[in-house]
């Protein structure tokens, strides 16, 4: 049933109150704050497919913020996504800021404290996590991120939830489906989220090679972070270690052994270099993620047959 609600039914000193109940019902808990000196407006309708709601929001410029103590007043985990109709707005999460005009998309994290400077009309998607983390990538560095939905995939998702909330608000023969398109909206989003963040190399592609694709993409991203091994990456992933080592395992590769030669290659392509020339062989080894000068030197000899120094060494010489 398509519940609407609209802050012209209530006193204007009443209408922050009752818009903070509808949107915690429909999104999650925020605060709210507007500068407008007309006073507060605007308007929710709200649908449900089972687990996943979906709602048209419209309302003057005002700010929304899902603090900490939001965060621990929300009930459940939740992912949501926003696809702008009209305006221009901002949410801020993960620090970084994504500006959204019409058609843009946006995925954010209800688990994190995010800032939401909303204007004009929007839909907005809540998943509960489970409904997307397995078909998706949705790490930290997946929020706040300006997605353009104006064409292919995005575009056929974004046009799927308009008529998704306007099919279900008439409420003409779909109640039977509904538990169904829970399933059918969370991979036409997942597939637009994917497409966006390059984890799909080809139509077919299946949820394995999603993974498999994104984790050699944050392998790339982030060689030069210490930290960064089978569990962070798995963690970014929202999956498994067990998981994702078995996932390599089944092409053949080890993500450990991948991560490492990486890094090697790295070094040995700088220390060819003239331009790195006045760099410590330590210092490069660090750059590129080898947190231990000892460990580097044993890798790096075992990799190449010869001492990270004598590899310069050679290179320096042929020039």
């Amino acid at each position: 049933m398509n519940k609407v609600i609209t802050t012209d039914q209530y006193h204007r000193d009443d209408r922050l109150l009752a818009w903070a109940d509808q949107v915690r019902a429909s999104c999650v808990p925020m605060v709210f704050r507007t500068e407008s000196n007309q006073g507060f407006r605007g308007e929710i309708s709200s649908v449900n497919t089972g687990e996943v709601c979906v709602s048209r929001i419209a309302a003057v410029d005002h700010i929304a913020a899902h603090d900490w103590e939001e965060v621990r007043r929300t009930a459940d985990d939740y992912l949501l996504v926003s696809i702008q109709v009209e305006g221009r707005g901002a949410i801020e999460q993960d620090a970084r800021t994504a500006f959204v005009a019409p058609t843009d998309m946006v995925l954010f994290d209800s688990s994190r404290n995010f800032v939401w400077h909303f204007s004009g009309t929007h839909y907005t998607i809540r998943f509960p996590r489970k409904a997307l983390q397995n078909l998706v990538p949705c790490g930290r560095q997946h929020t706040a991120v300006t997605i353009p939905a104006a064409t292919g995939l995005r575009k056929i998702a974004a046009d799927h939830i308009a008529t998704l909330h306007r099919e279900l608000s008439l409420d003409n023969g779909t109640v039977a489906c509904r538990a169904r398109l829970t399933d059918v909206t969370a991979n036409l989003v997942a597939l637009a989220l994917a497409d966006y963040f390059n984890t799909i190399a080809l139509p077919n592609s299946n949820v394995k090679e999603m993974h498999l694709l994104r984790a050699r993409t944050l392998i790339k991203d982030r060689i030069h972070e210490p930290e960064l091994g089978p569990e962070q990456i798995a963690d970014e992933l929202g999956v498994s270690s067990r998981y994702l080592y078995r996932l390599f395992a089944e092409v053949g590769e080890s993500i450990g052994e991948i991560i490492c030669t990486t890094r090697l290659n790295g070094c040995a392509e700088w220390l060819q270099q003239r331009a790195f020339a006045n760099r410590s062989i330590t210092d490069i080894a660090m750059v590129w993620g080898f947190n231990n000068a000892s460990h580097f030197s044993r890798t790096f000899r075992r990799h190449f047959g010869m001492s990270a120094r004598d590899y310069r060494a050679k290179y320096r010489d042929a020039v």
